[in-house]
């Protein structure tokens, strides 16, 4: 939760402007005190100049001496930061008697142009006048003041007060640009994801590296898509269990209505071979071969039904010792009429010492479709080669032809219930296969080239392994 706190974008944003605020009340903290210390320097250093003006024109006029020449040695004369601008004597008269610059001697003091709070060059001046008996009579002692550094100072703080504002909140809006561009950016992600959603894909995964609300939202938006993924997969389960029921249902109902007329039509055929076949010899090697092929035809109909009768049931294993060699004599021999009637070669490579635990019936039902498949992709002949062997614990089968082929894109479809390439295939053949070798705890895989052949390899575990050492990876 704490971690989750200093990501969260709303915090940063917060701690953005909170730094900002102490930041600025820092700064603005320091500033004021900096002016006070000047403003209160400057009114000491104006009092002290005043007080110093006073004594000055005070002791002139107990002098020869003209003021001039009493600030030639002084600090007042000449100093830049002095805010004493003019030292007068004035008489009665409004005549200037002396002054701290020669050139107003004799004049009128009106003409100068000093007057209360008068501004000359942006300078404002004020006039200190006191009133002195003196043997000539009565003076008046004019101190003028130039009061332009206070105000100057002030200015000068309220410019910083605001530079130095427009300064840090000006670094607060970038960082929360910046944040808030981070923050909006992985939206174009989630957004082109939904719409893949949208259209159907399922294999969508936006990654993200953050911990504020954006990550937490990627976080809940992933597991909404997996969510709907496995639910997906549920439901295609779900409609590829609906459609094995209605086959068991449907198998069921061919095995009543059609094995029992297929098997009486296969004795009709047998008898009629035998009774009715013509003497002479052209006839009669007609008469044979079309029984022949309506005997093929009868025994793909009888083939088609077991298939569907098998896979449409639950299949129970009856593993024994089991001659490799005599279940492929067996295999073969099934398919080995079609093979010789197609101009077919078929070669058997296998020990007579090979032998694995399995059941032989289920066993023989797989390798004869996968030899029927390579038969019937070969019908202008071809070369069918059976290679076994032991590959350590397990037995290798390889089944090679040289037909039509598989194209690359079906490959992945192949074992799938119902997908076939053929137009009188069913596409329970493979699918069957693959069910009888996985019930043995094997693998099989497929490559193929079109034009050039198909070549389907079979991995079985020589001896069937326990249910918690059932590993399919330990094939090649």
């Amino acid at each position: 939760m704490g971690s989750f706190i200093f990501y969260s974008f709303s915090a940063r944003i917060s701690l953005i402007l909170i730094f900002a605020l102490v930041a600025t009340t820092s700064i603005l903290y320091q500033l004021n005190q900096h002016v006070e210390r000047n403003f209160i320097s400057e009114v000491h250093r104006e009092q002290l100049d005043l007080a110093e003006a006073i004594d000055i024109a005070q002791r002139s006029l107990s002098s020869t001496q003209w003021l001039s020449d009493f600030l030639k040695d002084r600090r007042l004369q000449g100093s830049p930061r002095s805010s004493v601008h003019r030292i007068l004597v004035v008489n009665s008269k409004g005549i200037v008697e002396d002054s701290s610059d020669a050139a107003d001697i004799g004049k009128q003091f009106r003409e100068l142009g000093f007057g209360d709070y008068r501004t000359d060059r942006n300078k404002r001046y004020n006039l200190y006048s006191f009133e002195v008996e003196t043997d000539k009579g009565k003076l008046d002692l004019v101190i003028v003041v130039a009061t332009a550094e206070l105000p100057e100072l002030l200015r000068s703080a309220s410019r910083r007060r605001l530079l130095v504002t427009f300064g840090v909140l000006l670094v607060a809006i970038c960082i929360s640009l910046v944040l808030v561009l981070q923050f909006t950016r992985p939206v174009s992600d989630l957004i082109a994801a939904a719409k893949k959603v949208a259209a159907g894909d399922f294999d969508v995964f936006v990654t993200t590296k953050r911990h504020d609300e954006i990550g937490r939202f990627v976080q809940v938006f992933n597991e909404m898509v997996a969510g709907l993924r496995e639910r997906h997969e549920l439901e295609q389960k779900l409609y590829a269990a609906q459609r094995s029921a209605l086959v068991g249902r449907l198998a069921s109902g061919i095995a009543h209505e059609v094995k029992n007329p297929l098997n009486y039509i296969s004795l009709s055929i047998d008898y009629l071979r035998s009774k009715y076949a013509p003497a002479e010899p052209a006839a009669r090697q007609e008469y044979f071969e079309r029984i022949v092929s309506i005997k093929e035809e009868i025994k793909r109909l009888d083939r088609l039904i077991r298939n569907f009768l098998s896979y449409g049931r639950p299949i129970k294993l009856d593993p024994k010792p089991v001659s490799v060699k005599e279940l492929m004599l067996q295999s073969i021999a099934l398919c080995k009429d079609q093979a010789e009637q197609q101009g077919i070669s078929i070669e058997l490579s296998c020990s007579e010492e090979l032998q694995i635990e399995a059941d032989f019936e289920q066993l023989r039902s797989c390798f004869s479709n996968l030899l029927l498949n390579a038969v019937q992709a070969m019908p202008a002949g071809g070369e069918l080669r059976v290679l076994c062997s032991q590959s350590g614990e397990a037995l290798e089968v390889s089944i090679c032809d040289t037909g039509v082929g598989i194209d690359e894109q079906d490959i992945d479809k192949i074992f799938e219930p119902y997908f076939s390439t053929k137009e009188t295939g069913t596409g329970l053949g493979l699918a069957l296969v693959r069910r009888i070798v996985g019930l043995h705890s094997g693998k099989i895989e497929v490559q193929s080239k079109v034009g050039a052949g198909t070549t389907f390899r079979v991995w079985l575990p020589i001896r069937p392994p326990s249910s918690d050492q059932m590993d399919l990876t330990e094939f090649p």
